[in-house]
């Protein structure tokens, strides 16, 4: 199921549900089920919004002075440790992933989100 369906796709089943003779355990199972689905899929679809908006809006000197203290002095060991390093950042900032990484990336501080660039920096010229 496409992600532009599946809320409509949810509403008719609890629709479904709702209209339909089942035993009574299983039809408040059921409707529990789908209504705690749809508000699971809600505050996603709102989470994705804030944070397509935080990502489009221009950084803060406040983010900035965040993201370069948290990351200062920081090399991605690996690139699970570079994630968690943005992930960690996107959190805090209420900012998009990938947004952290560029934005990091700009401040001169890639090596710390970028495992790409930790490496070269590990491996120095003509290694």
């Amino acid at each position: 199921m496409r992600d532009l369906q599946r809320p409509a796709a949810l509403h008719a089943a609890l629709r479904f549900v709702i209209t339909t003779e089942f035993p009574a355990e299983h039809k408040a199972t059921l409707i529990d089920v789908l209504t705690q689905t749809l508000r699971i899929e809600e505050a996603a679809q709102l989470h994705r919004e804030a944070a397509a908006r935080a990502s489009q809006e221009e950084w803060r000197d406040d983010e900035i002075v965040q993201l370069k203290a948290f990351l200062h002095g920081r090399t991605a060991r690996s690139w699970q440790h570079a994630d968690e390093c943005v992930m960690h950042l996107a959190a805090q900032l209420h900012r998009d992933p990938a947004s952290v990484r560029h934005k990091a990336t700009d401040l001169g501080l890639g090596v710390a989100v970028d495992y790409r660039f930790a490496r070269q920096l590990n491996l120095g010229p003509g290694e």
